[in-house]
């Protein structure tokens, strides 16, 4: 009996668990890095060929899964590199090692303000979290584009497994003692890389800072959901839709890890805020629909005989340009059409494909063409710098856009959507 009891009572939490996180509200949740610090500066080239003191540039990893940590998509960001911008116009100025030029030292901290590639309005649905890694990477003579892009592929592929980790982590978490901060990389299946980097312990080239001795990463990684910013909303919140947690502050010690070649310590810190979606969906129609009325049949019409003309044929042009100029909207899906949500945008007469967000600014800018019906359309993400592209057709009878989205060039892998004119 006791066995029995047992058993329902773990049911039954189950079920309470499952209807809390399924409970987290929709929306968009933003993450700002606000400033970043160096405790500690790395080694550096002697003869300050790369720059004097520190050049780092951020690599952001993020995933957004379901209430049961399945993976719904996932992305990354690349920021500039801050430091000494002599000789390398290219860069940020960042630091004061080489006078108004910048350099980052020991000591130095730096406010990347609104230009850094934060993420801007993730959209997640109700019981959604989402999953965050920021590396933040030393910049070094020598080439080492294939092994950050050897990284870049081992992470993004490891999200499936990281997430059914992660949900555990934050199931019960409401924002207190940094729960929704992963310290334990085995604990979180991040996977190991010191096959990749250990060879820039003592080599030349750029790698992330947190290494240990053995080359292994330690790094940040956070999960959050709108129930844990809500919880912690500490702004005179007076609309209950916009929220926002204090400052948080990561930190990243090489010399904790034992790595005494490198030994950066910098310390990260964000800002998370959550804009919530209140929309509320149309009420279904009655089921019981009314009567209709009834119309009395309209009088017999009496012919009248009369001698037929012919009539002037109208000249109709079966290829009568049709304008998409205006606003749109409609519904954007994963490629199986699943995670429906809204997708507002405007095409302009000169061309342009236009994306604002909730407050009037600017988000996406691109350039259209229209033929034969057929829409082609390549854009810019203005926050994160990532480009997009997308085709789709015009039905001229139901006066829809039915397109699918990829990365870059490609037109597909990113989902689909269907549009009507506002």
């Amino acid at each position: 009996m006791k066995r029995i009891i047992c058993t329902i009572t773990l049911i039954i939490s189950f079920l309470i668990a499952q209807a809390q996180r399924s409970a987290y509200a929709p929306g968009w949740i933003t993450i700002n890095l606000n400033d970043f610090m160096c405790n500690k500066a790395t080694a550096d080239d002697p003869l300050n060929f790369d720059g004097f003191g520190d050049e780092v540039y951020f690599v952001i990893f993020y995933a957004v899964a379901d209430q049961y940590g399945v993976t719904k998509y996932s992305n990354k960001l690349v920021s500039k590199t801050y430091g000494d911008t002599y000789r390398f116009p290219d860069r940020v100025v960042a630091g004061s090692a080489n006078s108004n030029k910048g350099g980052i030292l020991t000591g130095n901290q730096f406010f990347p303000g609104t230009e850094f590639p934060n993420l801007k309005k993730i959209r997640v649905e109700a019981g959604d979290f989402i999953t965050v890694i920021p590396t933040i990477w030393e910049w070094d003579n020598g080439s080492s584009s294939q092994l950050q892009s050897s990284f870049e592929s081992r992470v993004m592929n490891s999200f499936n497994v990281i997430n059914l980790k992660m949900v555990d982590f934050i199931r019960d978490c409401h924002g207190y003692y940094s729960c929704y901060q992963i310290n334990n990389r085995s604990a979180i299946n991040f996977p190991a890389v010191a096959d990749l980097l250990s060879p820039m312990i003592n080599g030349v080239g750029s790698r992330p800072i947190g290494m240990s001795a053995t080359g292994e990463l330690s790094p940040v990684i956070f999960g959050l959901n709108s129930d844990m910013i809500k919880s912690q909303d500490r702004s005179a919140n007076t609309n209950g839709i916009n929220y926002s947690m204090n400052y948080i502050s990561f930190d990243i010690n090489e010399e904790s890890l034992g790595n005494t070649n490198g030994h950066g310590i910098y310390r990260l810190r964000y800002h998370f805020s959550f804009e919530e979606d209140k929309f509320k969906p149309a009420p279904p129609p009655p089921s019981n629909p009314p009567t209709p009325t009834t119309v009395a049949p309209p009088a017999p019409v009496k012919l009248i005989n009369t001698v037929k003309k012919d009539l002037p044929v109208k000249n109709i042009n079966s290829s009568i340009a049709v304008t998409l100029t205006g606003n749109w909207a409609g519904i954007q899906t994963n490629d199986y059409g699943l995670y429906p949500q809204n997708i507002v945008f405007e095409l302009t007469g000169n061309g342009e494909f236009l994306i604002k967000d909730n407050n009037g600014l600017l988000a996406a800018k691109g350039a259209y063409t229209f033929s034969n019906n057929i829409i082609n359309c390549t854009y810019k993400q203005l926050s994160s710098g990532e480009t997009f592209s997308f085709i789709g057709s015009y039905d001229t009878n139901t006066q829809k856009l039915t397109c699918t989205l990829g990365n870059g060039t490609a037109t597909t892998g990113q989902g689909k959507w269907i549009a009507t004119k506002k």
